[in-house]
């Protein structure tokens, strides 16, 4: 099952497969993978200047940076886009592919890994043109800009084990796909992605951290706009329950794989 965590011996079949991911979404178009530099280009633009010029928005806490508000918002919907495709793509990635179930031989927990890597492609390019966005507008970029690798690793961890349970449970419940979609909505508002935890009432702050993107969302803000080390208590849990997320995810899949070939 170790193959689940690091596919390492299928490695060049898992390279081979992102990067057909990744240029299929940009194929026969003009500008090619330029446009996964040119959209959170536009994106973080927009938001910085609708937010800092129509609606005078400021971040709670850092009154004095017209752009704080942008930045902050940019930064948590990279990861709620990372996380909502990986996850409204999941259910649908074993009953899709139909022929590596019944034909061939082929390690179908790669999927997830494809599913994962390529949507990481886009939210690494995003990270990229925020901290650059951050030196432009003349923000500090402190030292602790270099936990968010670690931070990000955390965060795989998390959409790895959601992605093998979501594949293995889509074949056997269909439905669970349309479910997904329908709480992805609520969930990005659910979010502290508009929004500081600490802005909300003490009651729904400890209700929010069951939401499996709030810890991470307030911990990268933390590492790149605030300069600060994340709650290191809060981000241990978050840590163990990422591995036992990925373990619960992959131990399901194996268990589930078994019966696809009869299902599909």
């Amino acid at each position: 099952m170790f193959d689940y965590f690091w596919p390492r011996q299928h490695s060049h079949l898992l390279w081979q497969l992102t990067r057909r991911e990744i240029q299929a979404k940009f194929r026969n178009s003009w500008l090619g993978l330029g446009w996964a530099i040119l959209t959170p280009l536009a994106m973080l633009l927009v938001y910085v200047l609708v937010f800092q010029s129509v609606f005078k928005a400021r971040w709670p806490g850092v009154e004095q940076s017209a752009a704080a508000f942008g930045l902050n918002l940019f930064s948590g919907l990279i990861l709620f886009t990372w996380f909502s495709e990986v996850v409204t793509r999941s259910p649908r990635l074993v009953a899709e592919n139909p022929n590596m179930v019944t034909k061939v031989v082929f390690p179908l927990h790669l999927l997830s890994w494809v599913t994962l890597l390529s949507s990481g492609f886009q939210a690494l390019i995003s990270f990229t043109v925020l901290m650059v966005g951050i030196v432009v507008l003349g923000e500090p970029l402190s030292w602790t800009v270099l936990l968010l690798p670690l931070l990000l690793l955390v965060f795989v961890c998390l959409l790895l084990g959601g992605s093998l349970f979501l594949a293995g449970l889509g074949v056997y419940l269909p439905d669970s796909q349309h479910l997904i979609a329908l709480l992805i909505t609520p969930l990005l508002f659910l979010s502290p992605v508009f929004y500081p935890v600490s802005l909300l009432p003490d009651w729904l702050q400890g209700v929010i951290l069951f939401n499996p993107l709030t810890l991470m969302i307030e911990a990268v803000r933390a590492a790149l706009l605030g300069g600060a080390w994340p709650n290191l208590y809060y981000l241990a849990i978050y840590c163990v329950a990422a591995i036992l997320m990925a373990v619960l995810g992959a131990w399901s899949f194996k268990k589930l794989r078994q019966g696809f070939a009869d299902v599909i």
